[in-house]
């Protein structure tokens, strides 16, 4: 598999052993305590190697639980550190996790939890204390994450936020958008996406994907920000693929840019309204017309087509796949009151400089 290998413009091999050693190297049993983890390099982010939810319905807990009733299943894959992690940080481990995280945790909280109750053999068909694992000849950086990316593309594993962080790893390592999308077996359009969510400010990625606070900035609109709860995550709401993409195409600096994202994820709390103040209804209602908004603005930037736009179509019951939530009032009072929020704020955008047709009205 052809990748650049940090030299934009040319195109050099994989090497060899990196491409088979699926084939050549046997999986064999190696200390825990002799492997380095770093969950913040790995293309899948932490929380989502905990939460599984989403994907598989028994969670990490039942994961775990079926690694303790039926072992191993898949070997995890390692690289020789040299003395040096892939993050760059100098470690006394001679191996390091490249692919296989989720089976690394579970397996040493498993082992921890044993010897804390001084019981043997945890995972049935493995020593004490080690995981099942291939030592790969990972070159440099890239090729290890080219290969975390692939176990991870593969199994579907990735979330959207995940996928853009992999995509612009590997664009600033010197890769191109036809290389990136032959390495990771996804299409050169999806790439492109990718990347352009990827030239959001870096304080908006990080909230999207990690849920770390995002600072004050200053705006003409005031000012905003994202503070952490006492888990030290922010839990405000996750944006589509597709929003974060329409986010990237407005006009504006980072503040510009921070402060719209903030609105966007937490309305009320951008504005400093008090718990006491808005209603669940005003805090709703008050996100539509954020939404609304910012499809203007796309309209106004000639990036979207405003003739194809239905609010009926578009606000409903988050549940049901409607991507602009209405709340739990669903009653068609309720959506043709949004209909009219949506339809006003959006043409209060357009209506700046607007290009095409008029958008239709709920």
């Amino acid at each position: 598999m052809a990748h650049n290998n940090g030299t934009k413009g040319r195109i050099v091999q994989m090497s060899a052993s990196t491409v088979t050693n699926a084939a050549t190297h046997t999986a064999m049993p190696v200390e825990l305590s002799k492997i380095h983890a770093d969950y913040s390099w790995n293309s899948r982010a932490e929380r989502n190697v905990q939460d599984m939810a989403d994907t598989e319905s028994a969670g990490f807990d039942g994961f775990e639980a079926n690694i303790r009733l039926s072992g191993q299943v898949t070997p995890i894959i390692l690289r020789n550190t040299g003395g040096k992690t892939l993050a760059g940080a100098k470690t006394d481990k001679p191996y390091e996790v490249v692919v296989g995280f989720r089976r690394f945790r579970a397996i040493s909280r498993i082992n921890a939890a044993a010897k804390k109750d001084g019981k043997k053999g945890a995972v049935p068909g493995l020593p004490d204390g080690a995981i099942m694992a291939e030592v790969r000849d990972c070159k440099n950086e890239i090729e290890a994450r080219i290969l975390n990316g692939q176990e991870n593309t593969a199994r579907k594993n990735l979330k959207a936020p995940d996928m853009v962080f992999l995509a612009r790893d590997l664009s600033k390592a010197g890769m191109n958008q036809v290389d990136i999308a032959t390495a990771l077996g996804i299409t050169q359009g999806w790439v492109s996406k990718l990347l352009k969510v990827a030239s959001l400010p870096p304080a908006v990625l990080d909230n999207w994907r990690d849920e770390k606070p995002i600072a004050a900035v200053q705006t003409k609109d005031g000012v905003f920000e994202l503070k952490s709860e006492s888990d030290g995550k922010t839990h405000a709401k996750e944006l589509t693929e597709p929003e974060m993409r329409a986010l990237a195409e407005l006009k504006g600096g980072p503040e510009e840019i921070t402060a719209r994202y903030v609105r966007l994820v937490a309305p009320v709390a951008s504005q400093g309204e008090s718990d006491n103040g808005p209603t669940e209804k005003d805090k709703v209602k008050a996100n539509v017309e954020e939404i609304a908004s910012l499809m203007g603005c796309l309209v106004r930037a000639g990036v979207l087509d405003n003739g194809s736009l239905d609010w009926n179509r578009v606000i409903g019951p988050k549940k049901k796949g409607y991507p602009i939530d209405c709340g739990k009032d669903d009653s068609q009072e309720r959506l043709l009151e949004l209909g009219d929020v949506a339809s006003e704020a959006f043409e209060r955008e357009v209506s700046k400089g607007a290009r095409g047709p008029t958008a239709k009205t709920a």
